[in-house]
Order: structure tokens, then C-alpha cells, then sequence
């Protein structure tokens, strides 16, 4: 039987983590993809505590050393590699439903729940038994955390988190839902796609809601965005880096250690958090910045009707 289908047997539905993995010819550093990977699956073993799957799909195979056991299937995909970077989103889009055929002929058991899982990002300890005990259609993760791996800043984005992280939705499926093949884009699991070409990770709760799976919120910060590092599928699309400091609340220092290393099971990410003095300093830059757009409001006139 398939480890998939170990939940099952324990009176919950299988929970499954669907993981894309570029192709080791679009990475500046196989090594960095290979290292995020195998800190994600790590902090998903953690929130599922046995009861879910991580499946991921590739290209080339990763070496994930102490992070491979029985919880993890990695499947190599037979299509051909994206020419260029602009092909990564399609490319992401047909590993997923690759995914998806393979749990529609690999399961044994009528639904299950799917995370759309980057390989970069982290889950929460306490998201998958949140879901499973909880019981809803889908779920959206609104509270999450963004890393700047450039900066080593951790910010709490309390509202609107699933608008810029696409590790920001669960949702159930019957298993007539899942797709034939890594090209059936009829199916409904398909619909759940990537942008520009389908509807991207904000319009999943809306593609849920047609469906009759209205999103439940999930009440703490779910998931963990990495960004801003070398292998940043963002940064690389859109030829820049994203402004953390912008994103929400700044975490203090040694709260956000805490909650990386243990709630996302990520002590190695915790160890290059920024300190104290680089944290003050962006809460005072800003200040600053925030004062001055209230003392240019105040300064410059408004336009007045001819």
C-alpha cells in the first residue's frame, strides 16, 4: 500500500504536499535548491506528525540525505524541460498536475486534501493537524511569515498573506477530481494553476468558492515565505528583489528565532536572522520614511478645480 494512504487508516484523509522542483539547469546553485528543499520537507514532517505525504516532481532527482524516507515520493516527470525562465511557470504547472494523475492512480481512498507546496517555504507545526481536525472544503493561509534571506529580517504579514505567497492554500479533492494526465486541464485540481496563463495562488479561494469549498482562514501564521535568495522563482521572474520591510511587522529578534527554529522546525534559517541593532534600524528608517510621506501630504497642494 502506499504511504499515502496511511492517514486513511487512521480515520483522517490523506494530506498531501505537492512539491514542483525546477530543473537543475534553470538553478544558479543545484546545491541551494537541493538545501531549501530538504528544509521544507523537514518542517512539513514536522506538521504532519505521520500523517501526510510530500510528493515532489522533477526533472532531476535531489539528493535529500537525512530529509528521504517513507513520507516522501519523489517522481521524475517525462516532458521535455522549459526552454527559458518565462517557461518555469508552465513548467511548475505541469508538475503539479503530474502530481496529481500520480495520486489519481496511486491512491486507494475516495478525497484527500493537497497543499500547493513551494520547495522553498516552510509549513507551520500546527497546519496540518489544523486542517485535518477542522474538516473544511479548503483553507487559506491569510497570516504568514516572509524571510528576507537577503536581509535576515522575519515579518509577520497578518492580512492578505495568500495575495504574495503561493504556499497559501489546502484544499480537498475527490479523486474524480485529480487530473488523467500532466497535460488535462479540465480536471478540477487543474484549475488550481499558475499565473498568467491560469489563475494564480490569490484567485484560489475564489476558484474553491465556485467549486462549493468556500475557504475557512487559518487562525496563525501558516507558512513561512523565503525570500529574496538565489534561487527566488519571484526574483528571478521579475528581475528584482521584494521589500520585506514593507510587507508587515517586523518580528524582534529573538521572537523570530524562536518561531523559525521551532514552529517551522528550521534552526538553521533561525541562525542567520538579523539581530537587534539591524532590526532597530529598519523600524527607524521606517519611521522616517512614513513621516515624510505624511509631511509631503501636508506640503504639497491639492489640485484645484478649474
Amino acid at each position: 500500500m502506499s504511504p499515502v494512504s496511511a492517514p486513511h487508516r487512521a480515520g483522517r484523509l490523506p494530506f498531501v504536499a505537492a512539491v514542483p522542483l525546477k530543473p537543475r539547469g534553470a538553478t544558479a546553485s543545484w546545491e541551494a535548491v537541493q538545501e531549501n528543499l530538504r528544509r521544507t520537507i523537514g518542517s512539513f514532517r514536522q506538521s504532519a506528525a505521520g500523517m501526510g505525504t510530500v510528493v515532489v516532481a522533477c526533472h532531476d532527482e535531489p539528493e535529500l540525505g537525512s530529509a528521504s524516507g517513507p513520507d516522501v515520493q519523489v517522481l521524475r516527470v517525462p516532458f521535455a524541460r522549459p526552454a527559458d525562465r518565462w517557461e518555469g511557470s508552465r513548467d511548475k504547472g505541469r508538475k503539479r498536475r503530474f502530481i496529481g494523475a500520480w495520486l489519481r492512480e496511486t491512491l486507494d481512498v475516495p478525497s484527500l486534501y493537497v497543499m500547493f507546496l513551494d520547495a522553498d517555504d516552510l509549513v507551520h507545526e500546527r497546519l496540518v493537524s489544523h486542517v485535518l481536525d477542522g474538516g473544511s472544503g479548503s483553507y487559506v493561509i491569510d497570516d504568514g511569515y516572509v524571510f528576507g534571506a537577503d536581509t535576515g529580517l522575519l515579518v509577520r504579514r497578518r492580512q492578505r498573506f495568500s495575495e504574495i505567497c503561493g504556499s497559501s492554500f489546502v484544499c480537498r479533492f475527490e479523486l474524480d477530481e485529480l487530473p488523467r494526465s500532466w497535460d488535462d486541464e479540465s480536471a478540477l485540481f487543474s484549475q488550481f494553476g499558475v499565473a498568467p496563463e491560469q489563475p494564480g495562488h490569490s484567485e484560489y479561494p475564489r476558484v474553491a468558492g465556485l467549486a462549493g469549498r468556500p475557504a475557512a482562514p487559518v487562525p496563525f501564521p501558516g507558512v513561512l515565505y523565503l525570500v529574496n535568495h538565489g534561487e527566488s522563482h519571484w526574483s528571478h521572474k521579475m528581475g528584482r528583489q521584494r521589500d520585506v520591510g514593507s510587507s508587515g511587522d517586523v518580528v524582534r529578534p529573538g521572537v523570530a528565532r524562536r518561531a523559525v527554529a521551532n514552529e517551522f522546525a528550521a534552526p538553521d534559517l533561525a541562525a542567520r536572522l538579523a539581530g537587534r541593532a539591524a532590526v532597530s534600524r529598519l523600524i527607524l528608517q521606517r519611521s522616517s520614511r512614513r513621516a515624510l510621506r505624511r509631511v509631503a501630504r501636508a506640503v504639497v497642494p491639492r489640485p484645484t478645480r478649474s
